[in-house]
């Protein structure tokens, strides 16, 4: 008899536990987190070429809210490299004369709006298979272009390579597509294309003229790299000098970010503090 009841018992528990861990399963969650990388692609001034670079260069993360049938929001962070090299334009061209590059570690915090083109299906765990989107927002970034000369590596900024000061951070708007792959009940594996317009030009920290003043030597070499490589071309060699065009003042720089994520459903309550909301739910209807 004892036994009988200690073996009921334990199937008791064991049926109570399995019914809690799918209530706590199946219970819909609007709120999730993603982690990811992926490539990044600086488009300006010097990348003539426009050339897309398939190097993984980020790390993100991100939490999202389902918030109606179609709508949902993201806050997303970033690290991640931009680089330009005129080494790779054409010999004929200025560029290939011009002889700048640049490295940037960037730091990007974005707002996105996003639109699922499939409804939403009323529990997270009944979610497409295959969930295409649209997003866009805002974001906030700190660039930081830098460059290599003589074994040493100069924040250009700073060297104020046209007689410019501009500032370390910058806003950006983003656009970009995207679909989520559904792993299983909990997990998603997402793709995404993003293209980011930065109000600034001076991403590379080229955009206008020649500076004709330093305020050392260093930074002086840091502007004109002809020398570095002599006589390219002889018409562009003898057309840079102080005061004349640098770069493209007209556009502003911009950069393409693919990315992969993985991102994982959370806890109903996870936002939640002695039964009292710390973020309420969104309707996601």
């Amino acid at each position: 008899m004892r036994k009988f009841l200690t073996t009921s018992f334990l199937l008791f528990s064991l049926i109570a536990t399995s019914q809690n861990f799918l209530s706590w399963q199946f219970n819909d969650r609007y709120f999730s987190f993603s982690i990811g990388t992926g490539a990044s692609t600086y488009f300006g001034e010097l990348n003539s070429k426009n050339t897309i670079s398939d190097d993984i260069s980020q790390f993100n993360l991100g939490i999202e809210a389902r918030l109606l049938n179609r709508i949902g929001a993201r806050i997303d962070a970033s690290i991640f490299s931009l680089s330009g090299d005129d080494r790779n334009a054409a010999d004929s061209s200025f560029q290939r004369q011009r002889n700048l590059s640049f490295n940037s570690r960037n730091l990007h915090f974005q707002l996105h709006t996003i639109y699922y083109l499939k409804p939403y299906q009323g529990d997270y765990y009944k979610r497409w298979f295959f969930d295409p989107f649209i997003f866009t927002g805002v974001g906030y970034m700190r660039f930081n272009p830098t460059a290599d000369l003589g074994g040493e590596t100069y924040i250009l900024r700073e060297a104020q390579t046209e007689g410019v000061e501009y500032k370390k951070w910058v806003t950006t708007i983003p656009v970009g597509i995207g679909a989520k792959v559904k792993a299983n009940e909990f997990l998603n594996i997402n793709l995404e294309i993003s293209y980011h317009f930065a109000f600034t030009d001076y991403l590379d920290d080229v955009s206008n003229t020649y500076a004709s003043e330093f305020s050392n030597a260093t930074s002086e070499l840091l502007s004109d790299r002809k020398e570095e490589i002599g006589v390219v071309n002889p018409e562009f060699y003898d057309q840079i000098q102080p005061g004349t065009m640098r770069g493209n003042p007209d556009n502003n720089d911009s950069f393409l970010q693919i990315s992969i994520k993985a991102e994982i459903f959370l806890p109903p309550d996870l936002f939640s503090r002695k039964n009292k909301a710390i973020i309420k739910k969104p309707s996601a209807y």
